[in-house]
């Protein structure tokens, strides 16, 4: 499925209503995931659990936690071999109205706003194998 197409069926907030098997590692405030419409294989997120829509909103402790998670997932990515990434936070246009923080492997990223039409949702084999390899670099950061 196209990743426009997904976005038209949404009703709520998807982000609010954190699926728990997508979930890779959370803390009281946030929550590391995969992007569903990855612009790379490893294109993680980090999701503050409260609906914020922009980033002066956030409340420091929110801060510190999603900085923890930013962190973890910079480690997961280079434990698989990308030594670089990029960190997008967008404060405005954004195709679903909660802050989210984007880690895309690779130094150089396009306007990643551009692509919502040509990107693809992954597929469930897709899903189970890239779920299996990010837990198994984020297993010591598991209590």
């Amino acid at each position: 499925m196209k990743y426009l197409a997904y976005l038209k069926t949404l009703k709520t907030c998807p982000f609010c209503e954190e699926d728990p098997t997508r979930s890779l590692l959370e803390n009281e405030n946030a929550y590391l995931t995969y992007s569903l419409a990855p612009y790379h294989k490893y294109h993680l997120l980090v999701i503050p659990k409260r609906h914020v829509e922009k980033l002066k909103d956030l409340k420091w402790h929110e801060q510190v936690s999603i900085t923890a998670l930013l962190y973890v997932g910079i480690k997961a990515l280079d434990a698989l071999g990308h030594d670089d990434c990029s960190i997008v936070a967008k404060d405005n246009f954004k195709t679903i109205p909660h802050l989210h923080y984007h880690i895309i492997p690779g130094g150089e990223i396009e306007d990643i706003s551009l692509d919502t039409e040509m990107r693809s949702l992954l597929t469930k084999t897709e899903t189970i194998n890239l779920t299996k390899e990010l837990e198994k670099q984020l297993s010591i950061f598991k209590k």
